[in-house]
């Protein structure tokens, strides 16, 4: 692993270190990273988000609809319980 040091502003490196505190993290870059992932995550979702956006209208949701999210989420939980056993 390569070692690089940076420059951060004092309130860049203040959230840093009491980042590292909270979760008691002794290594500022597991914070750096942890933090890197979330904004490329959240980059992530406001791509679909807005390419969903751009798709044009899309299916009216009905309690039809909001059922069938039920029933594919109980299908799916009791299928990760029955691959965890």
């Amino acid at each position: 692993m390569q070692t690089i040091s940076i420059n951060l502003p004092d309130s860049l490196g203040e959230f840093v270190r009491s980042q590292s505190a909270e979760r008691g993290v002794d290594v500022y870059f597991e914070t750096i990273l942890r933090e890197r992932q979330r904004e490329q995550a959240r980059d992530k979702l406001e791509a679909e988000l807005i390419k969903g956006i751009e798709s044009g209208i899309g299916d009216p949701i009905t309690p039809e609809f909001w059922q069938e999210v039920r029933e594919e989420g109980r299908r799916r939980f009791e299928q990760r319980k029955k691959d965890k056993v």
